[in-house]
């Protein structure tokens, strides 16, 4: 189970919330009271004194400021601003452009004045007629017609021809409307309408607004396409719209494709906004080489305003029935909550493929919890258990990092955040995915208090840290508990053409060994070890002014030492709880240890020299280059190691450490790391990636990683060259694709391709993926000849405006396509 793949929209038809702004149009208070007409014969309204203008003449200018209507106002392509002319205008080859777009909604349309005119206007009795181009604006809203008819007695407007009814974001016609006073009631005849910001349009025989507020839309149609086009459209024979609830309820709905049926549902709840609502999500779907057919229909719960519920039958054609259930609960005091679980009773492929498993039943449970309360108090729960090793490779396909899991987190913290001090208490341990990956150790649990120095410069900062550890194990090692504790000071120097920062602090490290796990394997049960350290980092900024071409740059040149001292202390007689070795990269240079965690107190005397250039922009502040190279020299033998029975490292330096980072504009950038071994004449580790975005969203990337293990002789070494693209060969069609290739094997590790079609209307997505599963975390052998590579294909289709199925493809693409990210519509 994947723990809440996020979601947009909960619902298929997002759009139909537009269908609010046309209620509001057909509610168009028109009081008689304020309505005029003019007669375009009473008078010479271009008089320019404004006493010798005939009344009636300002109503007269204000209406015929409206725009008139032509198709829908949809702009082609060639005519569209190109400060308009985005991704989805270029698909359509147009776009919609409201003439009301800028007008203020400020102020609401009943509380201006209604000005009205017309080419005639008559009075019988109780009626006013008025007609020939009868328009009329009340705030930001417009309307025009051939004829109007106003009953003072019945308090009804009857609009009669071409009627017009608009306001920022909304268009509406029809050829006929009448509309009650003073009940609200309002019906219109052969309606079409637009929803300028959701590119929506629709039909329909007649809208109809009760004494209740709810609209009643008969045999109606939307659809996202453009005028002139209906590749998808969805019709009902009656939509019920109620704007307090924010839900239209359609009955009898057919969801259209060319005019074919493709689906239908007597009933379907839809929403008119971003409130959550219960009901049924879109169909997930795929297929793999492993599990066969895979389908998941899930049903989202708004069980309250801070708690709800996604409950999700998934059917895998080799494996059976699996439930996912996902409870999210917020609160301002215990914070964000998430408890998610998953079950597969009985699963029959995982049966013949381990045989001599005790049970088949396959379950995942999740806990998630984030506070933060007060400013001072944040907690955290990151929980996972699977059933067995193999569950997050078999079940969770829709993420290919899965297949690379080798442990499950169970974690939980409290901090204490306070002003000087920063307090945490935390609990760890792991589930292991991986049979050559073992993690032995549990922390259960761990106190850290720590100072946090404010930093000033030339003031003394104290140094203060002390951490206590238990840890326990289920396997037959060492136990125990262990304190470890650092107290000293630093004191920052700064000036604007550098730094200097001289540390000096004391490291201590304390054990207690359970004695039924020791059994002599330490020769004392309470072993400690304890080290001063001291450094010193310095360093000078020096600035020049240059240029390319007509292009002005700041140039600078900033060199850096670093010498370390800590003297060697035996810890021949301690255990390694949690410590290992750092990964030696340019930063390490200025590290003041080369482990992490706390079971060794390595010895140094060394001293680090470096020196980073960076080219400045001018104009923006923006780094376009910057380059680093440096290395450590040391002037004794580190013999202080993990493992006791090592021998010493007696290089006299290390290897020459660079990083290189370049991005000359927005849409290109280049990112280098190299550790060089000078004494070999080879690379220790190397890692380069480019990446390219052209303005029409077309995506290459290219990137290369080499890792010589130099510790492990049991890990393979990483030789490995990583291609990924997003390719439009048109508005319409694009193919993608990546591919992990390892040089070391010579074969693709990973690989993905696929094709899209992009439309107005509607995109369609086909994938095919292939990789090796990492069976139990082992290291793959390649020359195995029964290792089998899985196989996936993957479909995704999206009518847009209203949704669509298949967003696993989008989770994969986004994951193995850098900088990729899928775009709303």
């Amino acid at each position: 189970m994947t723990p809440y793949r996020a979601r947009t929209r909960f619902y298929p038809v997002r759009a139909a919330a537009r269908l609010t702004a046309i209620v509001l149009a057909l509610a168009l208070p028109f009081s008689m009271a304020q309505t005029s007409a003019q007669d375009n014969n009473a008078g010479d309204c271009s008089a320019n004194k404004k006493r010798d203008r005939p009344i009636g003449c300002d109503t007269q200018e204000k209406a015929a400021a409206i725009v008139p209507v032509l198709a829908f106002d949809w702009i082609p392509l060639a005519s569209v601003p190109e400060s308009l002319r985005d991704r989805e205008c270029v698909i359509c080859e147009g776009r919609y452009i409201d003439p009301l777009a800028k007008e203020s909604k400020r102020k609401a349309p009943r509380e201006n004045d209604i000005h009205a005119r017309a080419d005639t206007s008559e009075m019988r009795e109780d009626e006013a007629i008025l007609t020939g181009d009868v328009t009329a604006i009340q705030g930001y809203r417009q309307m025009r017609s051939d004829k109007a008819i106003f009953d003072r007695e019945d308090e009804t407007a009857t609009l009669i021809g071409n009627i017009t009814m608009r306001e920022p974001g909304l268009l509406l016609q029809g050829d006929n409307a009448k509309i009650y006073s003073a009940t609200g009631e309002a019906l219109m005849y052969d309606a079409q309408f637009v929803f300028y910001e959701s590119h929506l349009r629709g039909t329909a025989d007649a809208l109809a607004r009760d004494e209740n507020d709810i609209i009643h839309i008969h045999n109606g149609t939307f659809t996202y396409c453009p005028p002139g086009e209906q590749d998808w459209a969805v019709l009902s024979d009656v939509m019920d719209v109620d704007l307090e609830e924010g839900l239209a309820t359609a009955h009898h709905a057919t969801i259209e494709v060319e005019g074919v049926p493709v689906f239908y549902t007597p009933w379907l709840r839809l929403p008119l906004d971003d409130r959550r609502r219960t009901g049924l999500l879109w169909p997930d779907f795929g297929n793999d080489s492993d599990g066969g057919l895979d389908i998941s229909v899930p049903l989202y719960l708004n069980l309250a305003p801070n708690y709800d519920a996604l409950y999700a039958p998934r059917y895998i054609q080799e494996r059976g029935l699996d439930h996912e259930l996902q409870l999210r609960y917020l609160n301002p005091l215990v914070g964000e909550w998430l408890a998610a679980g998953a079950y597969l009773k009985n699963d029959s492929l995982y049966a013949d493929d381990i045989p001599d498993t005790d049970s088949a039943d396959r379950w995942l449970g999740i806990l998630r919890q984030n506070g933060l309360f007060e400013e001072r108090w944040r907690s955290q729960i990151d929980y996972s258990k699977a059933s067995d090793v193999d569950y997050m490779r078999d079940l969770d396909t829709a993420n290919i990092d899965a297949q690379r899991k080798t442990n499950l987190i169970q974690m939980a913290s409290m901090d204490y955040l306070g002003d000087n001090w920063l307090t945490s208490l935390r609990a760890q341990q792991f589930q292991s995915l991986a049979d050559d990956i073992n993690k032995d150790y549990e922390e259960i649990p761990q106190l850290t208090s720590f100072y946090r120095s404010s930093g000033t410069p030339f003031q003394l900062q104290p140094i203060l840290l002390a951490q206590y550890s238990n840890f326990g194990s289920n396997e037959d090692i060492v136990t125990g508990e262990r304190l470890y504790g650092e107290t000293g000071m630093s004191y920052p120097m700064l000036w604007g053409y550098g730094f200097l920062t001289p540390t000096l602090k004391y490291r201590q490290v304390t054990y207690e060994l359970n004695d039924d796990r020791n059994e002599n394997r330490f020769p004392d049960n309470s072993p400690s070890a304890g080290a001063p350290l001291f450094s010193m980092d310095g360093g000078l900024v020096f600035e020049r002014e240059t240029s390319f071409g007509e292009k002005g740059f700041l140039q600078t040149l900033e060199p850096r030492l670093y010498y370390l001292y800590s003297e060697k202390e035996d810890q021949f007689d301690q255990p390694n709880f949690d410590t290992t070795d750092l990964t030696f990269s340019y930063s390490s240079l200025y590290r003041d240890t080369r482990f992490s965690g706390h079971d060794r107190l390595d010895d140094a005397n060394q001293i680090s020299a470096g020196v980073t250039t960076r080219y400045i922009d001018n104009e923006t502040g923006r780094d376009l280059l910057s380059a680093s190279i440096g290395q450590i020299y040391y002037f004794g033998d580190r013999e202080v190691l993990l493992a006791s029975n090592s021998e010493p490292e007696t290089d006299a330096s290390s290897g020459v450490a660079g990083e290189l980072n370049f991005t000359p504009n927005k849409n290109f950038g280049v990112r280098t790391s190299l550790v060089w071994d000078h004494r070999e004449n080879n690379a220790e580790s190397a890692f380069v990636i480019g990446s390219y975005k052209t303005d029409n969203n077309a995506i290459f990337n290219l990137g290369y990683a080499y890792r010589r293990y130099l510790v492990s002789e049991a890990q393979p070494q990483t030789d490995e060259v990583n291609a990924s693209t997003y390719l439009p060969l048109d508005n319409n069609w694009s193919i993608f694709g990546a591919m992990s290739y390892s040089l070391e094997d010579n074969l693709s590790v990973e690989d993905l391709v696929g094709v899209e079609y992009d439309s107005c209307c509607w995109r369609v997505r086909l994938v095919h993926l292939r990789y090796y599963n990492n069976v139990n975390g082992n290291i793959i052998d390649f020359s195995d000849p029964d290792l089998e590579r899985q196989k996936s294909i993957q479909f995704q289709i999206l009518l847009k405006g209203m949704g669509g199925f298949g967003n696993r493809i989008s989770n994969i693409m986004q994951e193995m396509i850098r900088g990729f990210r899928d775009r709303e519509y």
